[in-house]
């Protein structure tokens, strides 16, 4: 999943694609890479300004259309606003990404209605609001069961088991120890009856570790995906579709040698 923002003020510039021809080149050159999946949003998930629902669409939509009409390739819709996420369905997108769990019932019979695939992803607290001071009793168990619980009440409204996903939620009112903690522990996520989506390109917690800023952490997030692949992820969400590739490829060639094919 090639990440591409129609936002002035994502946390990583690499990503930033404001200009509507500028996004659609970066898309074309994230499927050659090897992109299955676009994920395409119009307001960043960190604090800064609102964007009020119009602007949101405006920023989305078009890149989202001209992608569906041009560009063999799945579109996700990075909101958590459900006028937003209907009109990027309407427009040709095929899964709704939200980060606040779906714990909205509109965007929720969103999904139901237009037969979006869904990302469930965890987070301790509201988004676009800091979590100055997140507590868990247990990292990997609290997690397992946001995640458990929200897939159930998607499911409970109408959205089939098959179109769910669920996504830890990396640096999402987490501490860099949560981070790495849940990612020791992935493969007690991954056996939830769900694929799992990691998204933890260039995040926080690796420039914790490693001491460097979003633009100097491709080597962390390279080695963040080879574990993720071996813990059992099964969608990457990432900046770099290239390296990412040959790592999963090469991580996977390893991991099935000897497996008859």
């Amino acid at each position: 999943m090639g990440i591409l923002n129609r936002t002035p003020d994502s946390f990583y510039s690499g990503a930033r694609h404001v200009d509507l021809s500028a996004a659609l080149r970066r898309v074309e050159e994230m499927v050659a890479e090897g992109a299955d999946i676009i994920d395409v949003g119009g307001e960043k998930a960190g604090p800064g300004p609102p964007v009020e629902v119009q602007e949101e669409i405006d920023r989305v939509v078009p890149v989202i259309q001209a992608v569906h009409d041009r560009i063999d390739v799945a579109i996700s819709v990075d909101t958590v606003k459900p006028k937003v996420a209907k009109a990027a369905m309407a427009a040709g997108a095929d899964i709704i990404n939200s980060i606040e769990g779906f714990r909205d019932p509109a965007l929720i019979r969103v999904g139901v209605e237009t037969g979006a695939a869904v990302v469930v992803m965890h987070i301790q607290g509201r988004p676009r609001v800091p979590n100055r001071d997140p507590l868990y009793s247990d990292v990997v168990a609290d997690v397992r069961a946001f995640l458990a619980d929200r897939a159930a009440a998607c499911r409970s409204a109408g959205i089939p088991a098959d179109r769910i996903i669920i996504d830890p939620g990396p640096g999402f009112g987490k501490r860099a120890e949560h981070d790495l903690t849940l990612l020791h522990e992935l493969d007690k996520l991954s056996s939830l009856p769900y694929p799992l989506l990691l998204a933890a390109s260039r995040k926080p917690f690796i420039g914790a570790v490693l001491g460097t800023a979003p633009e100097d952490r491709l080597e962390g997030s390279l080695a963040v995906v080879a574990w993720g692949v071996l813990k059992g992820a099964k969608l990457l969400r990432v900046h770099d579709v290239r390296p990412t590739v040959r790592v999963v490829r090469m991580t996977e060639a390893v991991l099935t040698a000897g497996i008859p094919a």
